[in-house]
């Protein structure tokens, strides 16, 4: 017999058995070090300046090679993410009680007290939403002024508003999803139907304009634009003391990843898929997926790294980063992919998709620009 044939046949298997690393292998195009850990989420301008915040109270801007553009420094630690505006103004709420307004060079614009450390939501008219851990909703205008202030019925308010495409915005609290219409006039709240005090871990909105969300005791909910409940899928078992941030791909699939899993949900609120990781060894983070133009997944782990998985559930690669990540990825046009760490660095990160899946939501606060509003960002 040939040795031709046999050759190929080894080969041929060889490519079978190392499988999921062969197709879109990660490569790794640049890291920069912060003085500080890093769990916010990064936002690219139209320009794709890339935005990044961290602990060491900084707000950082880097070109899309990598390097330095400046840095902001405010007077407190920075968890949350950035926001962009239309005009290029970059938003950032600091744990120093102050919300920024800060122009694409770098200058303060102005600065408003919110004592907020959640991310601006940013509605069609430019007006910024803030939500703060006294449970006060404000909306600013552009030029850093009070448009209105509702107070909330809640104890926890700790996560970004979003935005509906008719302006209407909705906030989660410790056990509750609240409805206000642009002006500020309350409009509805729904209670979570748990047994145990919950927290509703930031929201989503899917194509129809409901509202989707988990809670931290393993409820995921699917809430009409009326507040009406529309669907449950009880995941108690498996989420159990951690958020989870759901995604939206272009077929519909609701993305939530807790517990050592990322689940695929169908728009009504049932499972279709889990992709389940070893405790022992692997376990994702409290940070949401997001979800590229070509369906591929990426999600950040604990366990040192970021995941990129099929929309079948299956994986697709692994890039190796030597600690944990709460950064939910975002996705430049050209495929990079930008997650930071708490080792401090930032990284960006070569991948086969061209830019966020044309989706309702595709990663944490919709858009690359983290508006948070529905067909908000490019």
């Amino acid at each position: 017999m040939d040795k031709k044939p046999r050759i190929l046949v080894f080969c041929a298997m060889l490519l079978l058995i190392s499988g999921c690393k062969s197709e879109g292998q990660s490569t790794l195009k640049w890291k920069y070090k912060t003085d500080g850990p890093i769990m916010s989420s990064s936002a690219i301008g139209h320009d794709g300046t890339v935005y990044i915040t961290s602990m060491d109270s900084c707000l950082y801007a880097f070109s899309p090679e990598g390097d330095l553009k400046w840095k902001y420094q405010t007077s407190g630690k920075i968890y949350a993410s950035p926001s962009i505006g239309a005009d290029g103004t970059v938003y950032i709420s600091s744990w120093d009680a102050y919300t920024y307004a800060i122009t694409p060079d770098g200058e303060l614009k102005w600065e408003y007290e919110t004592q907020s450390v959640s991310s601006p939501a940013i509605a069609n008219d430019r007006t910024l939403l803030v939500a703060n851990i006294h449970a006060y909703l404000f909306a600013i205008t552009p030029e850093g002024k009070l448009k209105w202030k509702s107070s909330l019925d809640t104890s926890l308010n700790i996560f970004p508003p979003v935005i509906a495409a008719g302006g209407a915005v909705y906030s989660g609290g410790s056990n509750k999803v609240y409805a206000h219409d642009s002006l500020g006039n309350f409009k509805w709240s729904f209670e979570v139907p748990d047994t145990c005090p919950t927290t509703t871990a930031p929201l989503a909105i899917d194509s129809e304009g409901n509202i989707c969300f988990c809670t931290n005791v393993g409820g995921f909910h699917v809430l009409t634009p009326q507040g009406e409940h529309k669907a449950q899928l009880d995941v108690q078992h498996v989420f159990t003391n951690e958020l989870a941030f759901p995604v939206i791909g272009s077929d519909g699939t609701i993305y939530v990843n807790s517990d050592g899993c990322l689940w695929a949900i169908n728009p009504t609120g049932n499972l279709k898929w889990r992709y389940i990781i070893d405790s022992t060894l692997r376990v994702f983070s409290p940070a949401s997926p997001a979800v590229g133009s070509d369906g591929t997944i990426y999600i950040g782990t604990k366990d040192r790294g970021l995941i990129a998985l099929n929309a079948d559930g299956s994986l697709r690669w692994e890039a190796d980063i030597d600690s944990e990540i709460f950064s939910s990825p975002a996705i430049g046009s050209d495929g990079t992919v930008y997650v930071g760490s708490l080792d401090s660095c930032f990284y960006a990160i070569h991948s086969d998709s061209k830019g966020l899946a044309d989706s309702p939501w595709p990663k944490f606060q919709h858009d690359n620009q983290n508006t948070g509003r529905a067909g908000g960002g490019n």
